[in-house]
């Protein structure tokens, strides 16, 4: 683990990873068997957590329940030490060591997270990682693990290859950052060879060149250390420490509809009935690149396939559509057919009254995850059904597990919660707003998400909502505050200075729909 002390030499970005939540972990394992401990109430562990972010996230959401952080670098830890204690969180431990001395303690977890850490490891901190999740974990309890995956990584492993050949010798990571994106940018412009290979490179290149944050380059792309598995590998290898293969975090990413029939019909048949060697066969298929496995331990009462009755228990969130672009009200009526999408592709087309006045709750009330038992009731009584309640429930959580498995819907296990209004003195939540006052645009949401803020007006408002500012108050003060800013150009008007009395007049029509859109970004914390 020596490579983590690069850690401390040049910052890893923070973000949230939602698929890593012990909510939407709960749910798949509540859906294969696994009793899983509700979020609420529950002892997670976050390997090469960082500074933190996500675990800060989690137990402001979480007060009852207890999280610990481990990393190797001294520099991440102490900076998320820091926030821990500005917003007082007793309920998260934050620990700088070694994961091949670090004593865990007695107490088991029931989850173990390990996002961004598998591949950029040596053998053994994998193999200590693995065994940890066997001693460490719960009997109903669920280990998180994302690598890179094969076989999509032999593309990238070009890229990998030369990179490292043209930095080798350079120890100063921006100037490893600045050569290698020099060999990027001529890579994108002047590699010739077949049209395949070079196709192949352009894109290659092209995608790293792309990206925002150039310490992932750094840290990722550079590294000495960055090792892909097949899942059949990663699988045996845990299966060697007493794991078991659960599923995958991105549970849509099981899933075959992007296949035809036919195709779908000769990978179940090459399958035959071999989760894994569905998996595998579906990677040789989609070419899929990086992997977010959930395992459990080997002795846990799981189920391969999913029971839909489960899903009456969970939480639905998803930004549906139909594809009425007129706005004109849904048609409950049995027979009529309505096709509801999310944004990514995924659809799911009924003519069943309950499920689509179902599906159109879970779709305004987006960001929130409604429960099932709240949209069953209400979704009956919207489309006066006659059927008895549990044919509705049936037809419902069937439908609640299809959408999932295509990616429209998420299923969650008691959410974190957040206002989907702004109240009478509304509160961003304290961590976006010490983000703000850091001069971050990038703030984290209590869905949670990462958000960027590209507007100075919003940053403004964020900072002023802590709870003690009524509208009027915020109108005053923020007008004060713009006052001293170049105008937003969504705004109007030119970059020259405006007094207060302009920002009032300019921000009269805008500040409730400010609000709104804060909370619609999950930003403000409930009453």
């Amino acid at each position: 683990m020596s490579d983590g002390f690069a850690y401390d030499v040049l910052e890893y970005p923070s973000h949230v990873h939602p698929q890593a939540h012990p909510s939407r972990l709960a749910a798949i394992g509540r859906l294969h068997g696994i009793d899983a401990a509700s979020p609420r109430d529950c002892h997670l562990l976050e390997v090469g957590c960082g500074d933190g972010l996500q675990l800060l996230t989690l137990a402001m959401a979480y007060p009852q329940s207890r999280f610990v952080g481990v990393d190797l670098s001294q520099a991440a830890i102490a900076r998320g030490e820091a926030t821990r204690r500005r917003l007082g969180l007793d309920n998260l431990q934050l620990v700088a060591a070694d994961l091949t001395t670090w004593d865990p303690g007695l107490d088991p977890f029931d989850y173990i997270v390990a996002h961004g850490f598998f591949s950029w490891v040596p053998d053994v901190v994998r193999d200590c990682l693995l065994g940890l999740c066997r001693q460490a974990l719960s009997p109903a309890g669920i280990a998180y693990v994302s690598y890179n995956a094969l076989p999509g990584c032999h593309l990238r492993r070009l890229m990998w290859d030369m990179l490292r050949h043209h930095v080798r010798g350079i120890d100063d990571p921006r100037a490893r950052i600045a050569a290698a994106r020099d060999l990027l940018a001529c890579l994108e412009t002047d590699v010739a060879g077949s049209q395949v290979y070079g196709d192949a490179v352009r894109s290659e290149a092209r995608d790293l060149l792309r990206r925002p944050e150039t310490s992932v380059l750094f840290h990722d792309d550079l590294a000495d250390t960055n090792q892909p598995f097949s899942i059949g590998d990663f699988a045996a290898r845990a299966g060697g420490h007493g794991l078991r293969y659960l599923g995958e975090a991105d549970y849509h990413e099981m899933s075959d509809a992007g296949l035809t029939d036919d195709a779908g019909a000769r990978l179940d048949a090459r399958a035959g009935g071999d989760r894994l060697q569905r998996e595998q066969y579906l990677d040789y298929l989609k070419g899929r690149r990086f992997r977010q496995t959930l395992l459990c331990r080997a002795d846990a009462p799981m189920q391969d396939l999913a029971d839909a009755a489960m899903a009456r228990g969970l939480s639905a969130v998803g930004h549906l559509r139909t594809d009425d672009a007129e706005g004109n009200a849904l048609d409950l009526a049995e027979g009529v057919a309505v096709r509801f999408h999310s944004g990514d592709g995924a659809m799911l087309t009924t003519d069943h009254p309950v499920i689509k006045a179902a599906l159109a709750m879970v779709g305004n009330a987006f960001p929130a995850a409604p429960a099932f038992d709240e949209v069953l009731i209400a979704a009956r009584q919207a489309s006066q059904s006659q059927n008895t309640i549990e044919a509705d429930a049936d037809a419902l959580a069937h439908t609640w597990l299809a959408a999932f498995e295509l990616g429209l819907m998420i299923l969650h296990c008691d959410p974190p919660g957040f206002a989907t209004e702004a109240g009478a003195t509304p509160k961003a939540n304290a961590l976006a707003r010490m983000q703000v006052e850091a001069g971050s645009d990038l703030i984290t949401s209590l869905r949670p998400s990462m958000i960027r803020i590209d507007s100075p007006l919003a940053l403004e408002l964020i900072r002023l909502l802590d709870g003690s500012r009524d509208r009027a108050t915020l109108m005053h003060d923020l007008a004060e505050r713009m006052a001293a800013l170049p105008v937003d150009a969504s705004v109007g008007g030119d970059h020259a200075l405006r007094d207060a009395a302009w920002w009032r007049a300019a921000l009269a029509g805008q500040l409730e729909a400010g609000l709104s859109q804060t909370a619609r970004m999950g930003l403000l914390e409930a009453d």
